[in-house]
């Protein structure tokens, strides 16, 4: 809501996304009346999308909005919190959690030495059917739609559809491999759906036959399962497996991290470990299960939102570590992280940020939460202290 020339960061958002209710956007346009509201608002959209506005009257903007800040912070006080406790204290990033949005008292610095133009990931993908036949899915395909086999891939769409292939043997297997800086959209011969996440590997069968639908991963994938009772929908991991009849979930299983997390969505899903394929943990819609090697799977009730937010084109945490937020990042903008102090990677963070900006704009926010600084030398990032 709009109090005393601020107005919430969620409304603001939605605007940019045109889904404003008929009272949102009274609220709104109330506000966008103001011109340098509406000047700040234009600034807001081009930073989101990554673009550089020029504006000479900007400081006189922020000037006053930073005013508005302040009388803001002194009403409430638990604005913007941010407490140490060593190292270990958490920094808050309030960016579209409920809060309101906040202009940090000075622009932080982002040293920047580049070599080539670090930019978001795309729809990108390599294919490997089973046959042999390679096929790199990217822009530079040559027909916005292309049929190899029983593949049909709709370029434009970042998508591959697979039918069912009566010619092939049993154990025929296709691969969809993501590369760092990549998603894709894969349509299995069942109907069922696949989101691949960046830095991630699918295989599956030419043909379903048997008792069930066996999938093997390695990385991040959110599935909606087409429902067939008769045919389980296995997907099959290095630390152990999730079993569904049809439904929707995420499954984030990378090689450099050291458990697998399973997120219902909806439906009905089980997990079970590699070395107790019979004993399937089930859990309901918004609760995950998690399992580290040579340990107990644990259950948990999470917020379904923050856990697939990469699907909904967001990097999106609560109370969540540097070090993890770093390592999902890596691999979508595809560079190399390190910290300079250790003690930097468990700083933690919670808030929304849009996965197609820019990584200079992205880091910002980082800064602005906390006192450190990021060193960008071509693609290798280091966090350091200011």
């Amino acid at each position: 809501m709009k109090q005393d020339g601020h107005i919430d960061w969620n409304l603001l958002v939605r605007g940019m996304d045109g889904v404003l209710s008929g009272e949102e956007k009274e609220l709104f346009e109330e506000w966008m009346a103001d011109p340098e509201h509406r000047k700040y608002y234009e600034r807001m959209v081009a930073e989101w999308n990554g673009d550089a506005v020029h504006e000479t009257n900007m400081p006189r903007v922020l000037s006053k909005l930073d005013v508005m800040l302040r009388e803001r912070r002194r009403q409430r006080r638990l604005v913007l919190r941010r407490r140490w406790l060593g190292w270990s204290a958490a920094a808050v990033l309030l960016i579209g959690i409920g809060g309101m949005f906040m202009i940090p008292d000075r622009q932080p610095e982002v040293t920047d030495t580049p070599v080539a133009e670090i930019i978001p990931g795309e729809s990108k993908a390599i294919l490997m059917l089973a046959d042999g036949t390679s096929v790199h899915l990217d822009k530079t395909t040559d027909t916005s739609r292309l049929a190899i086999g029983v593949a049909e891939i709709a370029r434009n769409e970042g998508k591959v559809t697979f039918a069912d292939d009566e010619g092939a043997g049993e154990e025929a297997y296709n691969t969809v491999i993501i590369p760092k800086g990549g998603e894709y959209h894969v349509v299995l011969s069942d109907k069922s759906e696949i989101w691949l996440n960046a830095d991630s590997k699918l295989q599956f069968p030419v043909n379903f036959r048997g008792g069930e639908r066996r999938v093997i991963l390695s990385g991040e994938a959110y599935f909606k399962v087409a429902h067939d009772a008769k045919h389980p929908f296995v997907v099959e991991t290095d630390l152990g497996n999730v079993r569904v009849y049809g439904t929707e979930f995420n499954v984030k299983r990378y090689a450099d991290e050291k458990e697998i997390k399973t997120t219902l969505v909806d439906g009905s899903v089980g997990f079970c470990k590699k070395d107790d394929r019979e004993n399937y943990i089930k859990i309901k819609p918004g609760y995950q299960v998690s399992y580290e090697n040579g340990g107990d799977a644990v259950v948990r009730k999470v917020k379904i939102d923050n856990e697939i937010a990469w699907k909904g084109k967001q990097f999106r945490f609560e109370r969540c570590p540097l070090d993890e937020i770093m390592n999902d990042v890596m691999r979508w903008y595809d560079v190399d992280i390190t910290f300079g102090d250790e003690a930097l990677k468990k700083l933690y963070f919670t808030g929304t940020l849009n996965r197609y900006a820019k990584i200079e704009s992205l880091l910002r926010f980082f800064e602005a939460g906390c006192d450190i600084r990021f060193e960008i030398k071509g693609r290798s990032i280091i966090v350091m202290r200011k």
